[in-house]
């Protein structure tokens, strides 16, 4: 009785589920239809371009490659800068927890830094590192490291202090202390932080390559909007636009919602 009524709740989320992605399709075609209407009823096509026509280019990016292209100098730049944004936070956050002085430390450097655009730090990173891939990564460690590690420590300081006496009486000390106990109670809040980071990567990103172009010989989705907008093809430029759009939505609907799945959802700490 038990193990049916576990296979029925089951499969009600699994409807649950499907529905959710139901009505997000729905809402995007209605936005679509919203954004088709005004096109046509603006009509001019050099300063919006329909859905249709957007719809056209993308597709026609992705025939030739060159959208593709693209996207794979976009994601490759922005995973060097989001791992290393990543790991610099969790060791300044596991610091912070394991110390005074390093507690101390993330307190003032975020305070310093998190307000400070990334993209404000470009001439600087240009300067010291040149015209490539490190000043790129520079600035997204910069977007990255300081909204992550606000999110973690934030999420260390709210671990019930239960759960901490629980780990010491286990003998769990220094850094044992921090993978068992503190990340499992903190999850939320490291997941909304890197979320958070993500997103903050994403669009620095994109506004780096609109003002850095080409990064040794190649350029990004930013410099695809950039080329394309100097041309007057206001469609591509559209194209370009979706496809941030659309890499967003599926790092949330899949690496992100998936995460959350097999992790704080699981877990009973998240509905």
């Amino acid at each position: 009785m038990a193990n049916r009524a576990w296979l029925s709740g089951g499969a009600v989320r699994q409807w649950a589920g499907r529905q959710a992605w139901l009505r997000k399709g729905l809402l995007l075609l209605a936005l679509a239809l919203v954004w088709e209407l005004g096109a046509r009823w603006q009509n001019n096509d050099l300063m919006l371009p329909s859905f249709l026509q957007t719809a056209h280019a993308f597709a026609g990016g992705l025939a030739s490659g060159e959208l593709l292209a693209k996207v794979s100098v976009s994601l490759a730049a922005l995973l060097k800068g989001y791992v290393a944004g990543v790991l610099a936070a969790f060791l300044l956050t596991a610091l912070a927890v394991s110390t005074r002085f390093g507690r101390d430390l993330l307190e003032t450097l975020v305070a310093m830094f998190n307000p400070l655009p990334a993209i404000a730090l470009l001439p600087l990173a240009m300067l010291w590192l040149g015209l490539g891939q490190a000043s790129l990564s520079f600035v997204l460690i910069h977007a990255v490291l300081w909204p992550l590690a606000l999110a973690t420590g934030s999420g260390f300081q709210s671990v019930p202090e239960t759960l901490r006496m629980a780990g010491r009486n286990y003998g769990l000390r220094g850094l044992p202390f921090v993978v068992q106990i503190l990340i499992p109670a903190a999850a939320p809040s490291i997941l909304s932080g890197l979320k958070i980071s993500w997103a903050f990567a994403w669009r620095t990103l994109i506004a780096a390559e609109l003002i850095f172009g080409a990064s040794a010989g190649q350029g990004g989705l930013g410099w695809y909007i950039f080329q394309n907008r100097n041309e007057l093809y206001t469609d591509k430029v559209f194209a370009g636009l979706a496809a941030v759009i659309l890499i967003g939505l599926l790092a949330e609907n899949l690496v992100f919602a998936t995460l959350e799945r097999v992790t704080v959802r699981r877990w009973g700490m998240q509905r």
